[in-house]
């Protein structure tokens, strides 16, 4: 391994963890050191600390972005950061051996951001692949991505200090995304690596419209999906395909989505986010670290 447990921060954000998640998170916390940030509203646990990570509890949902920042904040000692989820299943040695394939891809491309595994569909078991575009393998072990999840990413200090942190206004949708697109403006690019793979979840189901798969989310979350979207058509570091693809799969939405289970709901929460989008901008992007 050419990089130790000693130089990774480990970062996992809590919200009305299960059982079975606090019992994970115990045991990446007995091998890795770093933070672990509950958004629940009642903290899942009553501590300071657990095993190796410090713990905070917000008392409320601020957001994964300003979970993930301020968790940022309190890591300490680090070279590097491996995001999670509460959710992650990971190999005992995980946080190493995604942060080895990062420095390795970053000794032939120094302008890497930031680096993610292969995600693995837990429904199908399948790799998730865009319907759109086609892999770009720079290397063996590097396929270019505009823009990864970070659950299971890796990330530099110096990238970080450099690029910023989350902008916490966008709250939960397209945090990843605009962080991915700042680093693009700023010289870097992101990728994943099939070298590593991690078993994730996005949504609540996949339905199939035509030939193209889209990803069902909880009603409230078309709220934050559409007003983020509408924020983002303003910026000239967004991809303007990105714009494109996702105007034509939100206003494909407006049609099928009344008729999806809770879809009038849904569709009520899509109209609530595009006014809000339309006449509201961030107050405060809060990106410097």
């Amino acid at each position: 391994m050419m990089v130790e447990s000693k130089d990774i921060s480990v970062i996992i954000i809590l919200y009305n963890p299960s059982e079975d998640d606090i019992s994970n998170v115990r045991d990446i916390s007995s091998r890795y050191a770093g933070v672990v940030c509950d958004n629940s509203p009642t903290p899942a646990l009553n501590c300071e600390s657990i095993n190796k990570m410090k713990y905070i509890a917000n008392g409320a949902n601020i957001g994964i972005a300003a979970a993930q920042n301020r968790a940022i904040r309190a890591a300490e000692g680090y070279r590097f950061i491996v995001m999670l989820d509460q959710d992650s299943r990971l190999a005992p040695d995980y946080p190493e051996r995604i942060a080895d394939e990062y420095v390795k891809a970053r000794e032939k491309f120094p302008k890497l951001a930031i680096m993610g595994p292969m995600l693995i569909n837990g429904r199908s078991e399948g790799e998730y692949k865009s319907d759109i575009h086609t892999d770009k393998y720079l290397s063996d072990s590097v396929i270019f991505r505009e823009n990864i999840i970070a659950s299971g990413a890796c990330i530099s200090k110096e990238v970080l200090e450099d690029v910023g942190l989350n902008e916490e206004p966008l709250f939960i949708d397209l945090v990843d995304s605009e962080w991915c697109w700042r680093a693009n403006s700023k010289g870097y690019f992101c990728a994943i690596t099939p070298n590593v793979t991690i078993t994730h979840t996005i949504g609540r189901k996949l339905i199939k419209i035509w030939k193209f798969n889209d990803v069902v989310s909880a009603p409230f979350r078309y709220y934050y999906q559409l007003r983020n979207y509408m924020w983002m058509l303003r910026r000239p570091y967004v991809p303007r395909q990105w714009k494109i693809n996702n105007g034509i799969k939100y206003i494909m939405r407006v049609f099928y989505l009344p008729f999806c289970k809770n879809g009038i709901k849904s569709w009520c929460f899509m109209w609530k986010g595009i006014f809000a989008g339309l006449f509201t901008k961030p107050h405060n992007k809060n990106i410097d670290k």
